[in-house]
């Protein structure tokens, strides 16, 4: 059984409403498949379907027009029946800010359930009764309480089926181009570009007005379904157009306006009421309501995106959707206070509000520059940006704009004091404090103008600029004459009477002070910024043209500077031409992201709004799509370090602080957090990279010295007499070399590998340094052992020779000498041969071992190179090598 309950369940909750809306609902409720008759039907009249299900649906209307489509139906299914139920209940249609869309019902409506009759059925909540009786032919009467449906007593409905009840919901279609008729180029433009929409007019079959004084197009629209076709017809041959080199466009600004009582006449665009001047081109613009029952076929978007409440007559615009988009594709959703862009009237030169005088602007008690304002809006969310625009609304009031703001300026340190500080930082250059600036700045660029800063110089010039930013006129003037007479050749005296004339209203004044300002100034910086002024004086009196063009000039005098820039797109939007403003906003958007930030909270921009944030939206979701992946290769970075790298290396801590970093910029929803988290991120890639390859090289580095100092080990080691002591020895030198071989296989840009390497790398050269220090006795013991064997060769050797001569020569001494007498040696030699033998033995002996221990000496060095210089030579050829 259909249940209204099941309905609302399905419905979006809105927890903030846009809009709140006054109207007619229908609980529709069928067998078997709807008729296509109803839903077209009911659609024609101005009703909105808010949720179907497979055999019910809520639709709503905000005019009695439902109660003539209600009658159009009960007339038709006498002919054609249908299991239909309809009840008419009293309805509240609530909008969001992403402008998603729901009800809100009594709450005894709200649980109601009813079986389907067997015919075509409408019943009316007792308190339409008066509007249903309103519209000729159609009565009710009393069906009394029902089963199922909430405890009030019925009305039944009945149509006349004499009368026609034919909608009176018809368009008049108004199509504008930009650009006045008298200028040259607009009348080739208009003319080429109308020549297509005439040729669509008489393909369609509609009768049309053009006026060609003022070039103006404008045509009926009987019945909804053709609004619907012409609205694709028309946005369809815009997009053809612009993408046919071939062919010549022309911004026009559309408009759908109810028939009522307006007359299709040549006048009609005058009786219509709109300020052309500040309809979005290259959009058709229709009521709310219109552009809700358009939305399935359409992207609409608010024309004014203020934060006052609007209502279903309120204008909207429509853009052509592509397949498979939701509601809210296709534009950035960010709603600007209602007391930045509600006003109307003169723009103020400093700040670009229109609901104050230069004079009042609260700009004026701002006395330093702020940049870092757009660093800390791009750590903020852009969903945030609505928020902080809504407490910009509940803090300042119009009526007291200079004095609310100025407060907010200097004392909130909240969400809404940083979007009003941004708000104002936008208009900055053409405000006095940047005019300090420029005088104590030394550089020639604006990128340095900040860094080179000397103090104040000169005499009465700052307390002429302290009287004009406190409104003190006439003492200001008195002053700047002064300054004048003082320094007769100096730009700043003209630049400060082109304040004082903007503040007296004598823009013609001003214009010429700076000019002559200008021609006086001697840097880069100084001429730019002056002609950045008479720029802004030509944007703000509407010389639109004109102030490209100067903003040009200062953009040459100045390259660097991207504000001259940024104001050439700004005058675009203005002009309406604003597909040519998104492509100089794109070039600064590359060069500076916080461009992009700019764009969504720039109050003068408000003409072209839909389509630049339509624009943005791409730029957004291609960065979106690019920071899903980067997120994740953070992530594998974060692990990629933990794994790679020991905490106590010297790269460890700063790579987890940066990657910190990065990934707080991951988790803000902003474009400039996205684009620093892309940069970032590429850039820690290379540095991790370069990194990885000083490592990988110093381990390359390290390994071919730990391996010298291996085999010098070895080389030392392999001549020690008792190897069976050097266990511990061995086993250390062993583990040396089998990690060194290791490391030199692997591959070390692998993390696991890399992280394994570095910790072996050391443990390596701590085994190596414990060595070498074991290394000292071995050598000792070795050497030792070396020098005794050689000491012992050589004494048994000399021991040997002497012993040999002594067997000879004593006896052949004693021989020889038999016949000498009176010679004490020899008779004592001959009385005591034997102890005379002894004795000449240890004696022999003695001598022999001092010359032992001398030769071993000094041939010890040459012969241990000798026997090393030979192991080599076998190790070599009979060894393969280890490392």
């Amino acid at each position: 059984m259909p249940s209204i309950a099941k309905l609302i369940d399905e419905l979006p909750e809105i927890s903030q409403s846009r809009l709140v809306a006054s109207g007619f609902g229908v609980w529709v409720s069928w067998k078997g498949k709807l008729n296509n008759a109803v839903q077209n039907t009911l659609r024609e009249y101005g009703a909105l379907c808010i949720v179907k299900d497979t055999d019910q649906a809520l639709w709503f209307c905000n005019t009695p027009e439902i109660f003539r489509a209600l009658a159009r139906l009960q007339i038709w299914a006498r002919v054609n029946p249908m299991s239909i139920f309809c009840q008419v209940i009293p309805m509240t249609f609530l909008v969001g800010y992403a402008m998603e869309y729901a009800i809100s019902l009594p709450p005894e409506l709200e649980r109601q359930e009813t079986p389907v009759p067997d015919e075509f059925e409408v019943v009316v909540h007792p308190k339409l009764k008066g509007e249903v009786e309103t519209i000729r032919g159609l009565t009710t009467h009393d069906a009394g309480m029902l089963e199922g449906l909430a405890s009030v007593d019925w009305l039944g409905f009945h149509a006349d089926q004499g009368l026609d009840y034919e909608t009176i919901r018809k368009w008049y279609f108004v199509v504008k181009p930009l650009g006045r008729m008298s200028d040259k180029e607009a009348i080739l433009g208009w003319r080429d570009f109308s020549a297509e929409i005439i040729e669509l007019l008489q393909r369609l079959g509609l009768k049309y007005i053009s006026d060609i004084k003022e070039g103006v197009l404008f045509f009926p629209l009987d019945n909804f379904q053709l609004l619907r076709s012409f609205c694709s017809e028309i946005l369809t041959l815009i997009k053809r157009v612009k993408d046919d080199p071939e062919k010549r466009y022309w911004p026009v600004v559309m408009v759908a306006v109810s028939q009522e009582n307006l007359p299709f006449s040549t006048d009609l665009p005058k009786k219509i009421g709109l300020d052309w001047n500040r309809l979005a081109p290259d959009f058709p613009h229709v009521r709310f309501m219109d552009g809700f029952l358009l939305s399935e076929w359409f992207r609409m978007n608010e024309a004014r995106y203020g934060s006052e409440a609007v209502s279903l007559d309120s204008w909207g615009t429509i853009a052509l959707r592509e397949g498979g988009e939701q509601i809210d594709h296709g534009a950035m959703q960010v709603v600007l206070a209602n007391v930045l862009v509600g006003a109307e009237g003169t723009c103020c030169y400093y700040c670009g509000q229109v609901n104050h005088e230069p004079k009042n602007c609260p700009s004026k008690s701002l006395t330093a520059l702020h940049p870092q304002v757009w660093q800390k809006l791009a750590k903020t969310d852009i969903k945030d940006f609505t928020k902080g625009f809504l407490e910009v609304d509940t803090h300042v009031k119009e009526e007291s704009f200079a004095d609310d703001m100025l407060e907010l300026l200097n004392s909130s340190k909240g969400l809404d004091g940083l979007m009003a500080r941004a708000v104002f930082e936008i208009n900055a250059p053409s405000q006095l404090r940047t005019l300090r600036v420029v005088w104590r700045s030394r550089a020639k660029e604006w990128p340095e103008s900040m860094n080179q800063l000397v103090p104040q110089e000169g005499e009465f010039i700052w307390d002429a600029l302290q009287h004009i930013e406190a409104g003190e006129l006439e003492v200001a003037e008195g002053v700047i004459k002064d300054a004048q007479l003082k320094y007769p050749r100096s730009y700043q005296p003209h630049s400060l009477l082109g304040f004082w004339n903007l503040e007296k209203g004598d823009k013609t004044q001003a214009l010429f002070h700076w000019q002559e300002a200008e021609r006086m100034s001697y840097t880069p910086l100084q001429q730019g910024y002056i002609a950045f002024l008479q720029a802004r004086l030509m944007e703000v009196d509407g010389n639109l043209k004109d102030a490209i063009n100067t903003y040009k000039h200062a953009n040459s005098a100045s390259p660097t500077w991207i504000d001259p820039v940024y104001r050439q797109g700004v005058c675009m939007v203005k002009m309406g031409f604003t597909g040519q403003a998104m492509d100089v906003f794109s070039d600064l958007i590359d060069r500076d992201p916080h461009i992009f930030n700019r764009i969504l909270i720039d109050p003068e921009i408000d003409r072209g709004r839909v389509q630049l944030m339509s624009s943005l939206w791409d730029r957004w979701a291609e960065a979106d799509e690019e920071v899903k992946a980067v997120r994740e290769r953070v992530s594998t970075l974060t692990t990629d370090i933990s794994k790679r790298f020991d905490e106590n290396h010297s790269f460890f801590e700063p790579a987890i602080e940066e990657l910190e970093r990065l990934e707080n910029l991951g988790k803000t929803k902003n474009y400039v957090a996205y684009r620093l988290l892309l940069r970032g991120t590429e850039k820690f890639d290379a540095s991790l990279g370069d990194e990885v390859k000083r490592e990988i090289k110093r381990i390359d580095a390290n390994l071919d010295y730990q391996s010298d100092r291996v085999k010098s080990i070895q080389k030392e080691a392999a001549w020690f007499p008792f190897p069976k002591l050097l266990l511990e020895f061995n086993k250390d030198f062993n583990f040396c070399v089998d990690k060194i071989n290791w490391i030199k296989t692997q591959r070390l840009k692998d993390a696991d590998n890399f992280r394994k390497s570095l910790k072996l790398l050391d443990e390596i050269e701590e085994r190596i340094d414990t060595l070498q220090g074991r290394l000292v006795t071995l050598r000792i013991i070795r050497d030792s052992t070396l020098f005794v064997l050689m000491l012992g060769r050589n004494f048994i050797w000399l021991e040997l020779l002497g012993l040999g001569l002594a067997l000879v020569g004593i006896p052949a001494t004693i021989y020889f000498t038999r016949d000498i007498q009176s010679n004490w040696i020899l008779d004592a030699i001959r009385e005591q041969r034997w102890e005379f033998t002894k004795g000449f033995v240890i004696i022999l002996s003695v001598f022999c071992l001092a010359v032992a221990v001398i030769k071993s000496a000094l041939s010890f060095d040459k012969r241990k190179r000798e026997l090393f210089d030979q192991l080599d030579e076998e190790s070599r050829s009979s060894a393969s090598r280890r490392y």
